[in-house]
């Protein structure tokens, strides 16, 4: 929590395995309950400390703009009154949290800000799978990143379910500006995908359903070897991803598909760490989280034109889909948004406007949308 002095607070959490972890809550509350304090010197802006945290490694697009983009912003912002300073600790790498473990290590204090990668979580934020179950509506992912944040802003109740896990809604990103399929093989037609084995991770496998594939539960880190081996015939990844694995080398042939740009990440902040914060910090907090949002959107497409170049350049292939080919694909899929929209209405959530919104703000765009989730 946002304390002044004192590091070995910050020594201890880097320092605790699995086993410790009751301890550790328990430590957390006793420091939580001190106020942040003066500076180390005495004329000098007023310290608050925050520990970050991401289970993924800052080579991840997303980490690596919350670094170099997110905490500068913040100092230099804070800068401009010279009432506070953070004094940041970063946890990246499965430090404190391993994958799909950051809502639990914010929820319980093990940290005060972090990224929480929101398919590991759907049973407890499914509002924010609504990317997923639009596919091939927009390949814009800042479009769809402040779309999926003026939503967040509009339905009050969505960012009400953050404080069920102890934390502060700051805002929604994402880092992948399109799906697309690599494979091992050369595209001759969709229905040549019949019987074929891909690998995939939770939702973007349903995409693949109507085609006839047998899907395959993997991740990114298996990839390669998975498509190398011969235990999966392609995956279904985006360019940046596919350039940084190599999987050129084993999945020669990308199709380009564009099932859609998708909002994975939410940046929130433990609720007790807010409390605690100046107001001052919360609204630099606040409005660089937004910025970051719009920040990690440019990079990200800037690095996903840079991925096709370099994909192709490094012996790969892209094999781009007719019109027609897409549509057939589109209709091939179950009514995935059907599905989540159902899912959020029991949960008392009004999914069917949301979805409604979110497709009349896809049209208002001109976004080359194949399927009319709404309106089926």
């Amino acid at each position: 929590m946002p304390i002044v002095g004192k590091p070995s607070r910050v020594n201890t959490l880097l320092r605790v395995g699995a086993a410790t972890f009751c301890v550790v809550v328990l430590g957390v509350g006793v420091f939580s309950l001190m106020s942040p304090g003066p500076g180390s010197q005495a004329d000098g802006p007023e310290t608050v400390r925050l520990i970050a945290i991401d289970a993924y490694s800052p080579a991840a697009l997303w980490v690596q703009v919350f670094e170099d983009y997110f905490i500068p912003e913040v100092d230099s912002r804070l800068a401009e009154t010279g009432n506070y300073r953070v004094d940041w600790t970063t946890a990246f790498s499965g430090t404190l949290a391993k994958t799909g473990g950051v809502l639990e290590a914010l929820q319980y204090g093990l940290a005060d800000i972090g990224i929480v990668t929101t398919p590991f979580h759907p049973d407890k934020v499914p509002f924010y799978n609504l990317s997923y179950v639009t596919p091939l509506v927009s390949a814009d992912i800042g479009l769809v990143a402040r779309t999926v944040s003026e939503l967040a802003d509009r339905y009050p109740q969505i960012k009400e379910i953050w404080s069920d896990y102890n934390q502060v809604y700051l805002t929604t990103a994402g880092a992948i500006d399109t799906y697309q399929l690599v494979t091992s093989r050369p595209h001759t037609s969709l229905d040549a995908y019949r019987g074929q084995r891909i690998g995939g991770v939770g939702l973007n496998l349903r995409y693949l359903e109507g085609l006839g594939v047998a899907g395959v539960t993997t991740n990114l880190g298996d990839f390669y070897n998975n498509v190398a081996t011969g235990l999966v015939d392609g995956v279904v990844v985006w360019a940046e991803a596919a350039v940084s694995y190599k999987l050129f080398e084993v999945a020669p042939y990308l199709v380009d598909v564009r099932l859609g740009a998708v909002t994975s990440k939410v940046l929130t902040i433990n609720e007790r760490t807010w409390r605690q914060l100046p107001g001052e910090v919360q609204d630099v907090l606040m409005d660089t989280a937004n910025d970051y949002r719009d920040e990690l959107a440019r990079v990200t497409t800037q690095v996903a034109a840079e991925s096709l170049e370099t994909y192709q350049r490094m012996g790969g292939t892209v094999v781009t889909l007719t019109a027609e080919e897409r549509a057939g694909w589109a209709a091939s899929m179950p009514n995935l948004a059907e599905i989540w929209t159902a899912d959020l209405e029991q949960r008392g959530l009004p999914g069917r406007r949301i979805l409604e919104d979110y497709m009349d703000i896809m049209r208002a765009n001109d976004q080359p949308i194949v399927r009319q989730w709404d309106r089926e």
